[in-house]
C-alpha cells in the first residue's frame, strides 16, 4: 500500500531533529534568531525554526534571508515593532463570542500595522519590487473597511463613540438633557436648604443624583436615602421631585448597554467575516518577521550566504564559530569533500580540535536552517541528507555507560543512521579504551564511512590514524598549531599535515626535571620518535611557508596601495597639465580680443579717414589690414568683411510703402521677388517669393528694382553707376552666396523648440524656416514636447498660414508622437 502524504508532512519528514542539534549548539543559535523577531508571530516560527534536507526548501529560505538583509542594510529595520498578538481574539470569535472594545482595537491596531507594513512598498525602493519579501507584502490585506468600522465606533478601550449609531447617540443625548434637568432641580433643592446640608453639592449614589444631608436633619428633606457616609453624620437623599428622572435615566443606561453590546456584535461579526485575511496576514507576517530576524542576525554576525551545493563538498573560508566573540574567535579554513572526503584532524588538548569540528557541523545546521554563516564570501556548503555527531564525552553512572561505551553507542547509531550523503563528525575516535584497539577501531570505522560515500570530520591522537591519513587516498591530514614558546594554542586549522602532541615540549616548559623527560624519550621505538620528528619538522615547514604566504600578502598589498598613490599623482598631474593648457587657451583668448580690440579701433581710424582720403589709400590701408590678419588673427576676418559692409550703403531707392503683390529688389541677396504678405501693426518683416523660394526680410532691406531687375537681368551688368556702388554690390552678391553656404554647413533639420514661450517659438520657427530654404532643406522635424499643447497648436497655426510650408503632420510613434511636427518646405 502506498502512503499518501500532504506537503506538510513530507517537510516536517526531512526536518533533521534529535540530539546533533543541541550537541552543535543549534538551539543557541535558535535562542538568539527569536530574540531578533519583533513579532509574536515570527518569534513562534524562530523558535521552531530546524534544519531541512530538501535542497529547493534550503534555497528559498536562503533566499529570503538574504533579501531582508539586502534590504535592512539598505534602508534599515523591516517596519515590524507594532503588530499586536491577535490569534487569541480570532479563536474566541470563532467560538462565537463577542470581542471587548480593547479586543477589536488590538485588530484594527494590526489592520494599520499591516498598512504601514505595505508602505515601504514604494518608488525608492525599486531594486526589491521583485524579490519574495515584497512579493509577500504586496499579498497582505489591510481591511481597510473594517479598520474604519472599529476605528470610528471605539474611541478607547473604555469609551464608545457617540455617532457609532444613531440609536445610541439619540439615548446618550437624551440622558445628558435629563441629567441636565436634574442638576437643576437639584441646585434649587441646594439654594432652599443649605442650613440642612452637609456640603452644597450634587453627588451621585448607586448611579442616582442625591445631595449631602446631615444626618440630623433627614427628616426635613423628603426624599429616598441612598447611601451614609463612613462616620454617619451624612446621609445621601434623593429627592422626591428626581426620582422620576432618575428612573429614566436608569431605564437609558439600560438601553445604553444593550446598543452598545448590539454595536460590538456586530463589529465582530465583521471581524468573523474577515477572519480568513487575518489568518492569512498572520501567517505571512510571521513569515517576514522570521526572514527579517534571519536578516538581522546576519548583520549581527558579520554573515554571509554561502553558495549552496548538493554533492556533500564544504568549502568554509575564515569560518569563525558563531557564539564566540567576533572580536577574539579566530577564523579556520574548513575544505573537504573536494579531494578528498574524510579529514583527521590531530594536535594537543585545548588546541581547537573541537571548535573546529563543531565550527563546520554548526555552519552546515545553519545553512539548511536557510541561516546565513560567519564565513568569507565565495564559502560553500552542502545540503546533507543527515548530518550525524559523536563530539563530548557523555559517561553516564546510572546508565554504566563509561566514555568508550558512551562514544560507541554513538557510533553504533551513526552507522545505522547513515544515508545518502551524510555528514559524520567524530571528536576523539577510538578514545577511552587501550590505544591500540581503539585506533583498530577507529581506522575501520573510517573506512566503512568511506565506502558508504560520506563526508566525515574527525578528531584524535592516535598516530595510528595520522599515519592512516598519509597512506589512504581521499583521507587527509589536518592539525591545530600550538605556539611551543608561549605554551598556548593558536587555534589555527592547517590542512595537509598532521599535528603533534608536543607532550615532551610541554612538560619541559612548565618545569619537569629533564631527566625525567629523556627517560620518557627513551622508551619510544626509533620509528616512533623519527614519525613525531618527521610531523614536528613537517609542522614548522608549514609554519614557515604561512608567514612567508602572509608575507608576500602584505608586500603584495604594499604593491597596490603604491600603485594606487601613484594612480592618484598621475592623476594629479594630468589634472594640472589640463589646467596650465586651459590657463594658456585662455590667454590666447584675451590676446586674440586685445587683437580684436585693435582691430576695431583700425577700422574707427579708416573710417574717419576715408572721409578726407581717396578711395585708392582707403583700400591699401585695408590691404594692409588685411595681412595682419593673415599674419596671426585670422579669426576676425569674417568681422572684417561685416564690418566693410557697414560702411557701405545699400543701392537703389527705398520704397515709401510695401504692398502685397509688389516687386522688389532685395541687394544682399541679389534677387527680385513678390511681396506675398504685407506688413501689419509692430512686424518690420514682410515674406518674399522668388520662384520656390521665399524669405521673411526686414523692409528697410527692400529697394526699388530697375527695368532690368525687374526683367530678370543682372545686377551688375545692369549697373553704370559709381565705383562704390559698383563695390557695394558686388560685396552683397559674394555675400549671399557665401550665405546660402554657410546655412547649409549650419542648420540642421531639426528645431528644438521645448522651453520656449509661443512668441518666442514663432520668431525662431519663422527664422529657421528663412534658414532652411537657404541652406536647401525640405524635409525638417519640430520638437515642441507634449506639455500642454500650447506650442503644438501654436505651431500647427503657424504652417497651416505659411505658403513657405508644402505640408506638415504630427509625429509617428517612433518619431516622437505628439511631442513632434514633421513638415516638408516648398
Amino acid at each position: 500500500m502506498y502512503k499518501y502524504t500532504t506537503f506538510e508532512e513530507e517537510a516536517r519528514r526531512k526536518m533533521i531533529k534529535g540530539r546533533v542539534l543541541s550537541v552543535l549548539e543549534f538551539d543557541k543559535i535558535i535562542s538568539e534568531l527569536k530574540e531578533k523577531a519583533r513579532t509574536p508571530y515570527g518569534g513562534e516560527l524562530a523558535g521552531s525554526l530546524l534544519p531541512t534536507t530538501s535542497f529547493e526548501m534550503v534555497n528559498e529560505s536562503l533566499e529570503d534571508t538574504y533579501e531582508a538583509y539586502t534590504y535592512i542594510n539598505k534602508y534599515g529595520s523591516i517596519p515590524l515593532s507594532s503588530f499586536p498578538e491577535i490569534r487569541d481574539h480570532l479563536s474566541y470569535v470563532r467560538a462565537g463570542g463577542v470581542l471587548t472594545p480593547a479586543a477589536l482595537l488590538d485588530i484594527a491596531r494590526f489592520l494599520r500595522s499591516v498598512s504601514e507594513l505595505q508602505g515601504i512598498v514604494s518608488g525608492e525602493h525599486t531594486d526589491m519590487y521583485e524579490t519574495n519579501l515584497f512579493s509577500s507584502i504586496r499579498a497582505l490585506y489591510a481591511e481597510e473597511k473594517l479598520r474604519k468600522e472599529i476605528e470610528f465606533a471605539i474611541v478607547n478601550s473604555d469609551e464608545i463613540n457617540d455617532r457609532a449609531s444613531e440609536t445610541l447617540y439619540s439615548i446618550r443625548r437624551e440622558k445628558k438633557d435629563i441629567a441636565g434637568s436634574i442638576r437643576i432641580l437639584l441646585d434649587r433643592v441646594i439654594r432652599n436648604n443649605e442650613d440642612i446640608l452637609q456640603e452644597a453639592i450634587i453627588t451621585i449614589r448607586n448611579e442616582r443624583y442625591c445631595v449631602p444631608v446631615k444626618s440630623e436633619h433627614k427628616g426635613r428633606l423628603p426624599g429616598i436615602v441612598h447611601d451614609t457616609s463612613s462616620t454617619g453624620q451624612t446621609v445621601f437623599i434623593e429627592p422626591m421631585n428626581v426620582v422620576e428622572a432618575n428612573n429614566r435615566i436608569r431605564e437609558l443606561s439600560s438601553m445604553e448597554k444593550a446598543e452598545i453590546e448590539r454595536i460590538l456584535a456586530s463589529l465582530t461579526k465583521l471581524v468573523k467575516d474577515s477572519r480568513g485575511s487575518l489568518d492569512a496576514d498572520i501567517s505571512l507576517i510571521g513569515c517576514i518577521d522570521l526572514a527579517s530576524a534571519k536578516g538581522e542576525l546576519a548583520i549581527s554576525m558579520d554573515a554571509v550566504k554561502p553558495v549552496l551545493l548538493r554533492d556533500g563538498k564544504i568549502r568554509f573560508m575564515k569560518a569563525r564559530h558563531p557564539l564566540l566573540p567576533k572580536d577574539t574567535a579566530v577564523p579556520v579554513d574548513i575544505i573537504n569533500g573536494y579531494d578528498y572526503t574524510t579529514l583527521v584532524i590531530t594536535g594537543p588538548n585545548t588546541g581547537g580540535k573541537t571548535v573546529s569540528l563543531k565550527t563546520c557541523g554548526l555552519l552546515t545546521l545553519m545553512t539548511m536552517a536557510g541561516l546565513m554563516i560567519p564565513c568569507a564570501v565565495g564559502s560553500e556548503a552542502s545540503v546533507f541528507d543527515r548530518v550525524l555527531a559523536d563530539i563530548g564525552d557523555e559517561q553516564s553512572i546510572e546508565a554504566s555507560l563509561s566514555t568508550f561505551s558512551a562514544h560507541m553507542s554513538n557510533i553504533v547509531f551513526i552507522l545505522k543512521n547513515v544515508r545518502g550523503r551524510s555528514l559524520v563528525l567524530l571528536d576523539e575516535l577510538g578514545s577511552g579504551t587501550d590505544p591500540a584497539e581503539g585506533a583498530a577501531l577507529a581506522v575501520s570505522i573510517f573506512d566503512r564511512l568511506f565506502d558508504s560515500g560520506c563526508t566525515v570530520m574527525a578528531t584524535t591522537h592516535y598516530k595510528e590514524l595520522k599515519a592512516y591519513a598519509i597512506t589512504k587516498d581521499g583521507v587527509m591530514n589536518a592539525a591545530c598549531e600550538f605556539d611551543t614558546e608561549t605554551l598556548s594554542p593558536t587555534y589555527r586549522l592547517v590542512t595537509g599535515a598532521p599535528g603533534v602532541s608536543n607532550a615532551f615540549v610541554i612538560s619541559g616548559k612548565l618545569g619537569l626535571p629533564k631527566d625525567i623527560i629523556e627517560d620518557a624519550r627513551s622508551k619510544l621505538s626509533e620509528e616512533e620518535l623519527s614519525f613525531e620528528m618527521l610531523i614536528s619538522e613537517a609542522e614548522e615547514n608549514s609554519r614557515e611557508a604561512e608567514r612567508l604566504k602572509d608575507e608576500n600578502l602584505r608586500l603584495n598589498n604594499e604593491l597596490k596601495e603604491k600603485i594606487a598613490s601613484l594612480e592618484e599623482e598621475k592623476k594629479a598631474l594630468k589634472a594640472s597639465k589640463t589646467k596650465i593648457l586651459n590657463d594658456s587657451r585662455m590667454k590666447q583668448k584675451e590676446l586674440l580680443k586685445e587683437k580684436e580690440e585693435e582691430l576695431d579701433e583700425l577700422m574707427r581710424e579708416l573710417r574717419t579717414r576715408s572721409r578726407n582720403e581717396s578711395r585708392e589709400e582707403a583700400r591699401d590701408e585695408l590691404d594692409r589690414i588685411r595681412r595682419r590678419l593673415r599674419a596671426g588673427v585670422k579669426d576676425l576676418s569674417k568681422d572684417e568683411e561685416e564690418d566693410g559692409v557697414d560702411n557701405v550703403s545699400l543701392p537703389g531707392e527705398a520704397p515709401k510703402e510695401v504692398r502685397e503683390g509688389e516687386k522688389y529688389f532685395v541687394p544682399h541677396l541679389n534677387f527680385t521677388g513678390t511681396v506675398v504678405s504685407a506688413p501689419g501693426g509692430r512686424n518690420k518683416k514682410v515674406r518674399i517669393s522668388s520662384g520656390t523660394m521665399t524669405y521673411s526680410v526686414d523692409i528697410a532691406n527692400l529697394r526699388m528694382p530697375t527695368a532690368k531687375q525687374l526683367a530678370g537681368g543682372d545686377q551688375k551688368e545692369a549697373s553704370s553707376k559709381k565705383n562704390r556702388i559698383e563695390q557695394a554690390a558686388s560685396y552683397r552678391q559674394s555675400s549671399a552666396g557665401k550665405m546660402r553656404y554657410e546655412k547649409s554647413m549650419t542648420v540642421m533639420p531639426e528645431l528644438m523648440l521645448i522651453g520656449k514661450t509661443v512668441a518666442e517659438a514663432e520668431s525662431a520657427l519663422d527664422s529657421y524656416i528663412d534658414d532652411c530654404q537657404l541652406a536647401g532643406i525640405h524635409d525638417i522635424r519640430i520638437v515642441h514636447g507634449k506639455g500642454t499643447g500650447a506650442l503644438r497648436s501654436a505651431v500647427k497655426s503657424m504652417l497651416d498660414s505659411d505658403i513657405r510650408v508644402k505640408s506638415h503632420r504630427p509625429g509617428y510613434q517612433g518619431e516622437g508622437d505628439d511631442g513632434v511636427t514633421v513638415a516638408v518646405l516648398l
